[in-house]
Protein backbone atom coordinates (compact mmCIF):
# COMPACT_ATOMS: atom_id res chain seq x y z
CA UNK A 1 0.00 0.00 0.00
CA UNK A 2 1.18 3.50 -0.72
CA UNK A 3 -0.20 5.14 2.41
CA UNK A 4 2.45 5.66 5.04
CA UNK A 5 1.94 5.07 8.76
CA UNK A 6 3.50 8.46 9.51
CA UNK A 7 0.81 10.31 7.61
CA UNK A 8 -1.87 12.01 9.64
CA UNK A 9 -5.59 11.64 8.84
CA UNK A 10 -5.82 15.26 7.71
CA UNK A 11 -2.98 14.80 5.20
CA UNK A 12 -4.56 11.65 3.81
CA UNK A 13 -8.02 13.20 3.49
CA UNK A 14 -6.67 16.35 1.85
CA UNK A 15 -4.72 14.26 -0.68
CA UNK A 16 -7.83 12.24 -1.51
CA UNK A 17 -10.08 15.29 -1.78
CA UNK A 18 -7.62 17.04 -4.10
CA UNK A 19 -7.75 14.06 -6.46
CA UNK A 20 -11.53 13.77 -6.19
CA UNK A 21 -12.23 17.42 -6.84
CA UNK A 22 -15.22 17.66 -9.19
CA UNK A 23 -13.15 19.67 -11.68
CA UNK A 24 -10.62 16.84 -11.83
CA UNK A 25 -13.34 14.24 -12.40
CA UNK A 26 -14.89 16.33 -15.15
CA UNK A 27 -11.53 16.82 -16.88
CA UNK A 28 -10.49 13.17 -16.67
CA UNK A 29 -13.83 11.49 -17.37
CA UNK A 30 -16.85 13.64 -18.24
CA UNK A 31 -15.28 15.91 -20.85
CA UNK A 32 -13.52 13.14 -22.85
CA UNK A 33 -16.74 11.09 -22.86
CA UNK A 34 -18.83 14.08 -23.98
CA UNK A 35 -16.37 14.86 -26.77
CA UNK A 36 -16.43 11.24 -27.96
CA UNK A 37 -20.25 11.27 -27.93
CA UNK A 38 -20.27 14.30 -30.23
CA UNK A 39 -17.84 12.62 -32.64
CA UNK A 40 -19.62 9.27 -32.83
CA UNK A 41 -21.12 8.48 -36.23
CA UNK A 42 -23.42 5.64 -37.17
CA UNK A 43 -25.64 4.71 -40.08
CA UNK A 44 -29.16 5.85 -39.35
CA UNK A 45 -31.94 3.87 -41.01
CA UNK A 46 -35.68 4.22 -40.67
CA UNK A 47 -36.01 0.53 -39.95
CA UNK A 48 -33.30 -1.21 -37.96
CA UNK A 49 -33.32 -4.70 -36.51
CA UNK A 50 -31.89 -5.82 -33.19
CA UNK A 51 -28.58 -6.88 -34.75
CA UNK A 52 -28.05 -3.42 -36.20
CA UNK A 53 -28.92 -1.85 -32.85
CA UNK A 54 -26.44 -4.17 -31.13
CA UNK A 55 -23.79 -3.05 -33.62
CA UNK A 56 -24.54 0.63 -32.93
CA UNK A 57 -24.44 0.17 -29.14
CA UNK A 58 -21.25 -1.90 -29.08
CA UNK A 59 -19.63 0.46 -31.60
CA UNK A 60 -20.58 3.37 -29.37
CA UNK A 61 -19.02 1.71 -26.30
CA UNK A 62 -15.84 0.94 -28.25
CA UNK A 63 -15.67 4.53 -29.51
CA UNK A 64 -16.11 6.01 -26.02
CA UNK A 65 -13.43 3.83 -24.44
CA UNK A 66 -10.89 3.92 -27.25
CA UNK A 67 -11.26 7.48 -28.55
CA UNK A 68 -12.63 9.27 -25.50
CA UNK A 69 -11.12 7.64 -22.44
CA UNK A 70 -8.05 6.24 -24.25
CA UNK A 71 -8.70 3.02 -22.39
CA UNK A 72 -6.44 0.00 -22.51
CA UNK A 73 -9.45 -2.27 -23.13
CA UNK A 74 -8.17 -4.44 -25.95
CA UNK A 75 -11.15 -6.63 -26.80
CA UNK A 76 -12.02 -6.65 -30.49
CA UNK A 77 -15.68 -7.40 -29.86
CA UNK A 78 -17.28 -4.89 -27.51
CA UNK A 79 -20.69 -6.55 -27.65
CA UNK A 80 -20.22 -8.81 -24.57
CA UNK A 81 -18.87 -5.82 -22.63
CA UNK A 82 -21.80 -3.66 -23.77
CA UNK A 83 -24.35 -6.32 -22.84
CA UNK A 84 -22.82 -6.68 -19.36
CA UNK A 85 -22.70 -2.90 -18.85
CA UNK A 86 -26.31 -2.35 -19.89
CA UNK A 87 -27.62 -5.38 -18.03
CA UNK A 88 -26.18 -3.96 -14.83
CA UNK A 89 -27.02 -0.28 -15.20
CA UNK A 90 -29.45 0.58 -18.00
CA UNK A 91 -32.86 1.84 -16.88
CA UNK A 92 -35.22 2.01 -19.81
CA UNK A 93 -38.65 3.43 -20.51
CA UNK A 94 -40.51 0.25 -19.54
CA UNK A 95 -37.81 -2.17 -18.40
CA UNK A 96 -34.13 -2.38 -17.52
CA UNK A 97 -31.00 -3.97 -18.96
CA UNK A 98 -29.61 -4.67 -22.41
CA UNK A 99 -32.92 -5.92 -23.83
CA UNK A 100 -34.62 -2.72 -22.64
CA UNK A 101 -31.99 -0.62 -24.46
CA UNK A 102 -32.65 -2.59 -27.66
CA UNK A 103 -36.41 -2.08 -27.32
CA UNK A 104 -36.03 1.65 -26.57
CA UNK A 105 -34.09 2.11 -29.81
CA UNK A 106 -36.03 -0.44 -31.87
CA UNK A 107 -38.35 1.87 -33.79
CA UNK A 108 -35.34 3.36 -35.51
CA UNK A 109 -36.18 7.00 -34.84
CA UNK A 110 -32.94 8.90 -34.59
CA UNK A 111 -34.07 10.70 -31.41
CA UNK A 112 -34.78 7.39 -29.65
CA UNK A 113 -31.37 6.00 -30.59
CA UNK A 114 -29.72 9.20 -29.37
CA UNK A 115 -31.52 8.94 -26.02
CA UNK A 116 -30.25 5.37 -25.54
CA UNK A 117 -26.71 6.44 -26.46
CA UNK A 118 -26.88 9.39 -24.07
CA UNK A 119 -28.00 7.07 -21.27
CA UNK A 120 -25.08 4.80 -22.11
CA UNK A 121 -22.70 7.75 -21.94
CA UNK A 122 -23.97 8.65 -18.46
CA UNK A 123 -23.59 5.02 -17.36
CA UNK A 124 -20.00 4.99 -18.59
CA UNK A 125 -19.25 8.26 -16.79
CA UNK A 126 -20.70 6.91 -13.56
CA UNK A 127 -18.90 3.56 -13.70
CA UNK A 128 -15.58 5.16 -14.65
CA UNK A 129 -15.91 7.67 -11.81
CA UNK A 130 -16.59 4.80 -9.41
CA UNK A 131 -13.48 2.96 -10.61
CA UNK A 132 -11.34 6.08 -10.34
CA UNK A 133 -12.64 6.94 -6.87
CA UNK A 134 -12.13 3.36 -5.67
CA UNK A 135 -8.55 3.44 -6.93
CA UNK A 136 -7.85 6.73 -5.13
CA UNK A 137 -9.13 5.32 -1.83
CA UNK A 138 -7.15 2.10 -2.18
CA UNK A 139 -3.89 3.89 -2.96
CA UNK A 140 -4.23 6.43 -0.14
CA UNK A 141 -5.75 4.44 2.72
CA UNK A 142 -4.09 1.29 4.03
CA UNK A 143 -7.11 -0.94 4.61
CA UNK A 144 -5.00 -3.25 6.78
CA UNK A 145 -4.39 -0.44 9.30
CA UNK A 146 -7.61 -0.49 11.35
CA UNK A 147 -6.35 2.10 13.85
CA UNK A 148 -5.48 4.56 11.10
CA UNK A 149 -8.93 4.12 9.56
CA UNK A 150 -10.49 4.78 12.98
CA UNK A 151 -8.53 8.01 13.23
CA UNK A 152 -9.60 8.99 9.70
CA UNK A 153 -13.26 8.32 10.52
CA UNK A 154 -12.90 10.32 13.73
CA UNK A 155 -11.35 13.21 11.81
CA UNK A 156 -14.15 13.19 9.21
CA UNK A 157 -16.86 13.19 11.88
CA UNK A 158 -15.25 16.10 13.72
CA UNK A 159 -14.18 18.20 10.75
CA UNK A 160 -17.17 17.77 8.44
CA UNK A 161 -20.04 17.34 10.89
CA UNK A 162 -22.29 19.92 9.10
CA UNK A 163 -22.04 17.91 5.86
CA UNK A 164 -23.22 14.65 7.43
CA UNK A 165 -26.74 13.61 8.28
CA UNK A 166 -27.48 13.29 12.03
CA UNK A 167 -27.88 9.50 11.73
CA UNK A 168 -24.21 9.20 10.73
CA UNK A 169 -22.99 11.64 13.37
CA UNK A 170 -24.20 9.41 16.21
CA UNK A 171 -22.00 6.45 15.20
CA UNK A 172 -18.62 5.98 16.91
CA UNK A 173 -15.66 6.17 14.50
CA UNK A 174 -14.87 2.46 14.96
CA UNK A 175 -18.19 1.56 13.37
CA UNK A 176 -17.54 3.74 10.33
CA UNK A 177 -14.10 2.52 9.26
CA UNK A 178 -15.57 0.61 6.32
CA UNK A 179 -17.75 3.58 5.33
CA UNK A 180 -14.96 6.11 4.80
CA UNK A 181 -15.41 6.17 0.97
CA UNK A 182 -19.15 6.69 1.47
CA UNK A 183 -18.58 9.48 4.04
CA UNK A 184 -16.11 11.18 1.73
CA UNK A 185 -18.43 10.97 -1.27
CA UNK A 186 -21.17 12.71 0.76
CA UNK A 187 -18.76 15.39 1.97
CA UNK A 188 -17.33 16.02 -1.50
CA UNK A 189 -20.79 16.16 -3.09
CA UNK A 190 -22.12 18.58 -0.47
CA UNK A 191 -19.00 20.74 -0.64
CA UNK A 192 -19.28 20.96 -4.43
CA UNK A 193 -22.99 21.84 -4.24
CA UNK A 194 -22.26 24.56 -1.68
CA UNK A 195 -19.47 25.96 -3.85
CA UNK A 196 -21.76 26.03 -6.90
CA UNK A 197 -24.33 27.96 -4.87
CA UNK A 198 -21.73 30.48 -3.72
CA UNK A 199 -20.38 30.89 -7.26
CA UNK A 200 -23.88 31.57 -8.62
CA UNK A 201 -24.57 34.42 -6.15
Amino acid sequence: MSSQPSKQPQEIIEAIMDRLDERVLKRLIDEPVDKAVQNFKYENKEQIDHRQIQKILSGFAAHIYKEGLKSSLTQDDFLPFTISLLDRYYQGNFSNGFTAAILDAANGKEEDVKIVLQRMAEIIKTTEREKYISGIFKTNIDISDWHLRCRIAEFLLARYEPHLIPALQKYPPAQLVDEIPYLLSIIISNTFTLQQTIDSL
